[in-house]
Parts: C-alpha cells; sequence; structure tokens
C-alpha cells in the first residue's frame, strides 16, 4: 500500500464540507493507496468526528491537530475567510516533528473527482509548493512587493490546494516569514493568507496543471488566460476537473446558482443528508391546528422508532399552553426533538390571505431561508397524518429538482389560469414537499416566490400554492399520490383528468403513506365522512395518555 497525507482546515461550520472532500477524496482513490487525514480544527464535534470515522471504514485514518487561534490574532478575517483559513501556514512546522516529508493540503469547499495519488506525487522540481494559477491574479506579485525580477519570472497562485515539502518549507522558514509578512505588510495584503503565501514563496512554486484546482475564474473564464499554452490547459481542467473548487463567497450550499457541477455537489449534500439517519420535518401552526400537529407528530413517531426526528416548527402566535402540548408529545419519544423558528412577517405584508388559508400557510416559504443549517426536509401540514414510516420518502433522489410533491387532486389547470404555458402543466399540492434546501437557497427561490406573490396578488386562488407552482412549475418531481392521500383521492369524489391515475388513485385509497384531510372538513369535525378518520383519531387519543415516566 502506498501511504499519503492529506491535511485540511475546517470547524463545525464547515463540517458538511470537509465530509464531502474526505468522501470524495476517498470514492475516487486508487484502491491501492491510504490516506492519513489530518484535520486541523479547534471546535469539532463528537458526532462530526464519527461520521469521519465512518467514511475513513477502518482502512484510512483521521486524527486531528487542535490549534490555538490566539495565533493568529493579528491576521484579518471577513464574512468569507475566518481564522481557520490560516491554520495550514503553522501545519508544516508542526508536521516536521512528525517524520512527514510532504503532505497535500485542501480546503473543504471541494469536489474531488480523480485519483489524488497522482497530485500528492507530483514532481516539485526542488520546489516548496505546488499549486495552480490565480488567473485573476495571475500577474498581482508586483502588489505584494515582491522583487521585480522574480515578479517578472512568476505567476500567482490560488493557495487552496497545495502539495507541500514540508522539509524544504521549514529550511526556508516559510511559516514564519508568512506571519511576519502578515503582520507588518498588512496595508498590501487583500486576499488574506493567499497574498502573504505568495508574497514569501514567490520564485519557489510549482506550477501544477489547471484541472488540479478548477477554480470559479476558470470555469467562468473570467479573465484570459496568460497565453496560448494556458489557454489549452485550461480548456482541458473545464472539460475535465480533477479537483472542483468553489472559490468566491458564492457557495453551493448557499448562493451559488449557476456551476456545470453544482447539481453533483448537490447530491453530495443529499446523500450526507440521508445518510445520518436523521430525518428533518417543518411545519407551521397557529393555536387552532396545535392539537392536529401534536397528532401528527405522533402519527410520525409511532411509525419510527429507528431514526432521529428533528421538527422545525414555525409558530403563528402560540401561547405557552400550545407549547406545552407539543413539548409534551416531544418529551416521550427518545428519538424526537422540536425547535422553534420565528418567522419575521414583515416579509408576508402583501401576501393574500383568506378565512381559510392564513398568513401561516405562506411560512412554508420561508423555512429554508430561516433554516441555513440543514440540507433536505419534508414539509408537512399540519392536517396530515402519517401511515408509514417516513425513511422511504426521505430517501427519495430529487433528480436534480428542487422538491418533489404530489399532483393536486382537484385543480389541474391552475398553470393555465395563472397565465403559465409549459408542456408539463402538472400543478403540485403544496401540503407535503420534499425539498432539497440547498437547491432552493442557490435558486433564490423564497425571493422569487414573495416577488410573485407581491406582483400577481389577483392571480393567487390558492395564495402560497399557486405562487410556488408559478415558479417552480418545472422544478418539482412527480411522487406516487400515495405520499399526499388528498381527501378527493380517498373519498373518490373527482374523476381524474389521465387514465393513468385511475390505478395511482385506487392504490393510493387501498394503502395511503400520508393521509392529507384538506378540504373544511376535518376528521376532528362530528361531521367527518373521511374513511380515516379513524387513524387520525387512534392517534389523537395518544395525546390525551399520561406521560410515561
Amino acid at each position: 500500500m502506498k501511504n499519503i497525507n492529506v491535511l485540511l482546515a475546517a470547524d463545525e461550520n464547515y463540517a458538511d464540507q470537509l465530509q464531502i472532500t474526505i468522501k470524495t477524496t476517498l470514492e475516487n482513490l486508487n484502491k491501492k493507496t491510504r490516506v492519513n487525514f489530518i484535520v486541523l480544527s479547534n471546535n469539532l464535534s463528537n458526532s462530526t468526528k464519527l461520521a469521519l470515522k465512518k467514511l475513513a471504514h477502518g482502512l484510512h485514518t483521521v486524527e486531528y491537530l487542535d490549534l490555538d487561534p490566539s495565533v493568529f490574532a493579528f491576521c484579518p478575517t471577513n464574512s468569507h475567510i475566518n481564522k481557520t483559513a490560516y491554520y495550514r501556514i503553522l501545519a508544516p512546522q508542526l508536521l516536521a516533528k512528525r517524520n512527514i516529508d510532504r503532505i497535500l493540503y485542501l480546503d473543504v469547499d471541494l469536489l474531488v473527482r480523480h485519483d489524488l495519488t497522482e497530485l500528492y506525487d507530483a514532481e516539485l522540481n526542488h520546489n516548496i509548493v505546488g499549486a495552480v494559477i490565480d488567473t485573476g491574479q495571475a500577474f498581482a506579485l508586483n502588489r505584494l512587493g515582491v522583487d521585480p525580477v522574480v515578479a517578472a519570472n512568476n505567476i500567482y497562485f490560488n493557495s487552496g490546494i497545495l502539495v507541500i515539502d514540508i522539509k524544504k518549507w521549514n529550511e526556508n522558514h516559510i511559516t514564519e516569514k508568512t506571519l511576519n509578512y502578515i503582520k507588518h505588510q498588512s496595508h498590501l495584503i487583500i486576499f488574506h493568507d493567499q497574498d502573504a503565501l505568495n508574497a514569501v514563496l514567490a520564485g519557489h512554486v510549482q506550477m501544477l496543471h489547471p484541472k488540479w484546482n478548477l477554480q470559479n475564474s476558470i470555469v467562468f473564464r473570467k479573465h484570459r488566460p496568460i497565453n496560448e499554452a494556458y489557454d489549452q490547459l485550461i480548456n482541458e481542467a473545464i472539460k475535465s476537473p480533477a479537483i472542483v473548487h468553489f472559490t468566491t463567497h458564492e457557495k453551493p450550499w448557499k448562493t451559488l446558482s449557476e456551476h456545470p457541477y453544482l447539481d453533483e455537489y448537490h447530491e453530495e449534500l443529499n446523500e450526507l443528508e440521508i445518510n445520518r439517519g436523521v430525518v428533518n420535518v417543518i411545519s407551521a401552526a397557529n393555536s387552532a391546528f396545535v392539537e392536529a400537529l401534536a397528532t401528527s407528530y405522533i402519527s410520525i413517531l409511532e411509525n419510527d422508532s429507528e431514526n432521529q426526528y428533528n421538527f422545525y416548527l414555525l409558530p403563528d402566535h402560540l401561547d405557552q399552553r400550545d407549547m406545552l402540548i407539543l413539548g409534551s408529545v416531544i418529551s416521550r419519544y427518545d428519538n424526537a426533538s422540536i425547535k422553534i423558528v420565528k418567522v419575521d412577517e414583515k416579509l408576508l405584508e402583501n401576501a393574500v390571505e383568506s378565512d381559510r388559508i392564513l398568513k401561516s400557510a405562506y411560512y412554508r416559504i420561508l423555512a429554508p431561508e430561516l433554516l441555513p443549517n440543514i440540507n433536505r426536509a419534508i414539509y408537512l401540514d399540519c392536517d396530515i397524518i402519517a401511515n408509514t414510516n417516513l425513511h422511504d420518502l426521505w430517501q427519495t433522489s430529487l433528480e436534480g429538482n428542487v422538491l418533489a410533491a404530489v399532483e393536486d387532486a382537484g385543480f389541474h389547470d391552475r398553470l393555465e389560469h395563472m397565465g403559465i404555458t409549459h408542456d408539463n402543466s402538472k400543478y403540485f399540492n403544496s401540503g407535503m414537499m420534499l425539498i432539497d434546501l440547498v437547491s432552493w437557497r442557490s435558486q433564490a427561490v423564497t425571493q422569487r416566490v414573495l416577488d410573485y406573490i407581491n406582483h400577481n396578488p389577483e392571480k393567487l386562488r390558492f395564495h402560497d400554492q399557486d405562487a410556488l407552482n408559478a415558479i417552480l412549475y418545472d422544478k418539482w418531481l412527480h411522487l406516487h399520490p400515495k405520499w399526499n392521500a388528498q381527501s378527493n383521492i380517498v373519498l373518490d369524489a373527482l374523476v381524474p383528468p389521465r387514465t393513468e391515475l385511475l390505478k395511482l388513485y385506487a392504490e393510493t385509497r387501498e394503502n395511503p403513506k400520508l393521509i392529507h384531510f384538506c378540504g373544511h372538513v376535518k376528521p376532528w369535525h362530528a361531521e367527518s365522512k373521511h374513511p380515516y378518520t379513524n387513524v387520525y383519531l387512534k392517534y389523537n387519543k395518544k395525546l390525551r395518555e399520561p406521560v410515561r415516566t
């Protein structure tokens, strides 16, 4: 076996990105290579460390170097770069004591797509580091005060991926020189540690093929190649990158909305969320629906004791009694938690309301922005009861769509009435949605839906549902109606608009997975004739049982 050392730096805020970097590294690795991952951190949680150990699956190793951030107290930061970015500067000095001759440093905003053994073994030709050009700053060495002769014969590199000769680094006192540069030449620094490393290492860098660090500026050709030779290399890198590096403040888990490898990264985030064994469920409720929501929680938890359920509640002016009801339910189950997420209704001041659809119905539109640290969630209306384990739904591949949902049973022509023409005219019911929150945020869905609401109130018959369909009409995955068994389906109250729905509706009536008591009459009303009223009452009865001690 060949052993290679890979250095990464991350805190808990980048735990997901750290896991994806390690996961994609191992998925593309030569089977004859063993990796020792060295993670520079100061606050990784035990759960993250456990997840990394699982990824290494025994063959590879993960170890941690905890560093004192006060060492970098004088180093500048911003919203995009924190103190963790400076850890790489100190690492080679620490690793010299471990008889490690070479290390591959990786930022964690990466997608690895090729065996890193080749990069690790790159010929450095007696240089201290190997790195890839930063096309936007290629000729920036003069700006950093580098000797004009050296600056004229060298180019600026991106420090997110570095092959480092530990012995040469320490012989040339690069750690000390870099920290000294930051301390005394801060007025020259724009790109923080990267500027400092370029100033100190100028003339000692082996430039590598840009396929090993495909930065956003290269992908989008924001800068002209420095010469014809680099033009060819950049074309090769874009066509077949070995490492995709999501540089700049726009990240695939935040606001990045266009990138050829964005969907691939989102798939990794979704897989990460699925494999955690944690199901995120979002709901919104006012006092009138608290008991229904509590009953919904019970139905979900009674059908699954193996997976952890994190419930996120967007409250519409709930009082202390309401919170006690919900807290009492959650406290009965070891695999459940609840978090209350406050909503600023100012964002909804122009939203259309009715006697049946209140402003809280629009809360689901805000949820992805209010919960920036989760990647996937199931949204459920309060009048939905689980009749099965939700994990099969949770693991559904969204196939690049923003969400998965069930076609509305009753209002199939809403897109046409809203003036939206499209080959696929299917209109979904928003009472149950499996949402890729990362894609939602990157495509600015919240703002686009709110804009539609504010500018088209006359088109909104079904309020938030109409607005969601208006924006996402071609970005949703069609699910079997059993995952949103609406009252019209269960009561056999309509003729399906297409013959293929006859079989699906029959299957849903026989075995609904999620029963949605939509419509005016609810199962807690005496006049309810819904065939699954007894299922609701069964779980509702448990709400009144004494709490187990």
